[in-house]
């Protein structure tokens, strides 16, 4: 299918190049936007002060929405894309509480036990070594901190696609469910393969799913 061939691809190549960093700088105001925007409201509602790291944060948009809320968290956007960067950076302009790191997130640039929370929104998909991200996350937070990983989900059970179609329509549906399938992992993975593969994780079996419309949010906890 072509939806797996570009999952495949997109394991390969974890940084966007530069052609596609600028394109999606182009458009993710408009296709996701409201989603992160609700990702944003959920965040602030756990953390206003204190450290927090956005794994694969783009060109920023989430991030930047989180600091200009929180004037007193420091955020920091880490992206394996070095235009990403360049154009988050841009984005943020005078933004004091933030700022963003050409990074990747199974070494991340900050010292054991000193973050308050981790969030990453479609990027889970990318990362080529999931295990060694995660475990990097359990290194960096502090005890009793989060993470939490927002990815898509696709091919739902029928009961969630019926609910998904009265709230949206059909044909809103279908575009978030293909959106899904290329940029996240279909329902029936997260609950047998993902599952498994955090349970060989540092978080163990300290993590939580729960669904959100077409996006997988992976809760974990450092205990």
């Amino acid at each position: 299918m072509i939806s797996n061939t570009i999952r495949r691809i997109q394991k390969r190549i974890e940084a966007i190049p530069t052609p596609g960093a600028i394109i999606y700088n182009a458009i993710v105001k408009k296709m996701l936007s409201k989603q992160e925007l609700e990702f944003a409201k959920e965040i602030l509602q756990k953390i206003k002060e204190g450290v927090l790291i956005d794994i694969g944060s783009g060109t920023g948009f989430l991030s930047i929405g989180i600091a200009k809320n929180a004037p007193n968290l420091k955020v920091y956007g880490i992206d394996l894309s070095k235009k990403m960067i360049e154009i988050a950076s841009a984005n943020a302009k005078n933004l004091k509480n933030i700022r963003f790191k050409h990074a990747n997130a199974e070494n991340l640039p900050f010292r054991d036990e000193s973050v308050d929370l981790i969030v990453s929104t479609g990027s889970f998909h990318h990362w080529k070594h999931p295990i060694k991200v995660y475990n990097e996350c359990y290194r960096v937070l502090k005890k009793n901190a989060e993470a939490w990983i927002y990815d898509g989900c696709s091919d739902l059970p029928s009961e969630y696609v019926h609910k998904l179609i009265r709230r949206y329509g059909f044909f809103k549906y279908r575009y978030f469910n293909q959106v899904a399938r290329m940029h996240g992992f279909p329902w029936n993975e997260y609950q047998t393969n993902i599952k498994s593969m955090l349970t060989k994780t540092k978080f163990k079996n300290n993590f939580k799913m729960k669904l959100m419309n077409n996006w997988m949010k992976i809760s974990l906890t450092k205990v």
